[in-house]
C-alpha cells in the first residue's frame, strides 16, 4: 500500500497491484512532479478543474493523487486486469467514482477520441523501447489538448528521443527515475 500525499485525501492509503509487473511512482516522485506543476514557472499550472489521463496506470496513484488535489476527473488506462481491479477499488476507497474512468485497453495504441485532455502522465514499463512514437500517437488521437503537458517517467539510464513536434519544457532525475515534462511546439 501507498499513501496520497496531498489534498483532500492526504494520508490515505491506496492499494498497489500484486503483481512484480508494475512499479507505483514513489511518494517522493509524486510530490516532486506536483510542485514541479504548481510551482515551477516553466509549467505555473493551476490544478484545479483541469482533465487528466493516467496512461499505463498501474495502481493509479498519480490520477488518484490528481483527483486529490482539485483535478475535475481522470481517466486511467491500463491492459492489466490485476491493475484494473486494483485502480477500481482504489476509486472506491476515495470515493472517486463520478469523477473517474478506467479503460482496458493497450496503451500503446489510442483510439480516436475527443476530450481535451489538459495533463498527461505516462509512467510505462522499462522496458518499453518505443515510447516517443507511443506519445506521438496519444498526441494524434484527439485524447489531450493542443496546450496539454506530458509528463514522462522512465528509467534515467534510458535513452528517449523527443518525439517530433514537442519540446522538453524541464526535467528531474528522484533515485532511478527521470521525469520529463514535455509539450507539443
Amino acid at each position: 500500500m501507498i499513501k496520497i500525499i496531498a489534498g483532500k485525501h492526504k494520508n490515505k492509503k491506496i492499494y498497489t497491484p500484486l503483481n512484480m509487473n508494475t512499479r507505483p511512482t514513489s511518494s517522493k516522485l509524486r510530490e516532486t512532479i506536483f510542485n514541479m506543476l504548481i510551482h515551477s514557472p516553466k509549467l505555473n499550472l493551476n490544478l484545479e478543474k483541469i482533465k487528466v489521463l493516467d496512461i499505463f496506470s498501474g495502481s493509479g496513484a498519480f490520477g488518484l493523487e490528481s483527483l486529490s488535489r482539485g483535478c475535475r476527473n481522470c481517466i486511467f488506462i491500463d491492459n492489466s486486469i490485476e491493475s484494473i481491479k486494483t485502480i477500481n477499488k482504489n476509486i472506491e476507497i476515495l470515493k472517486e467514482e463520478k469523477n473517474s474512468k478506467v479503460i482496458k485497453t493497450d496503451a500503446s495504441k489510442p483510439i480516436k477520441n475527443k476530450l481535451d485532455i489538459n495533463l498527461c502522465f505516462l509512467d510505462p514499463p522499462y522496458e518499453i523501447e518505443n515510447i516517443s512514437e507511443i506519445i506521438k500517437n496519444w498526441s494524434l488521437s484527439g485524447w489531450i489538448d493542443k496546450n496539454a503537458i506530458y509528463i514522462l517517467e522512465k528509467r534515467k539510464k534510458n535513452y528517449f528521443k523527443l518525439p517530433n513536434g514537442f519540446k522538453l519544457i524541464d526535467s528531474r532525475k528522484v533515485g532511478i527515475s527521470e521525469v520529463l515534462f514535455l509539450k507539443n511546439y
